[in-house]
């Protein structure tokens, strides 16, 4: 198995609805509250890593990095947690999450 994937993601609220964007990755998943939200992107993740898998590619290969927008949210941004590593099935690295809540 790979070195851990490390990944930032900004979390933020648009209406009723809280986004995380991840920033080495574009990826990005919603949920109802910033509570849910840390297991929706770990769940967003996962899915990315096993499309990339049935295609026969490494983990996360291909998936470009956020818009630099969100780099400069990061800078912006409070870390708020830094989530415990992930892991996704026996071939996939695990993934050290940390969010940062946009002030």
């Amino acid at each position: 198995m790979s070195d851990e994937i490390k990944l930032h993601v900004i979390a933020y609220q648009e209406a009723d609805v809280w986004l995380a964007q991840g920033v080495e990755y574009d990826i990005l998943a919603r949920a109802d509250s910033f509570d849910l939200l840390p297991q929706a992107f770990s769940d967003a993740v996962a899915k990315t890593i096993a499309i990339g898998a049935a295609l026969d590619r490494a983990p996360l290969d291909g998936i470009k990095p956020a818009p630099d927008k969100f780099k400069a949210m990061l800078r912006a941004s409070i870390p708020v947690q830094a989530k415990d590593p992930v892991l996704i099935g026996k071939t996939a690295p695990p993934l050290d999450i940390t969010f940062a809540k946009v002030a």
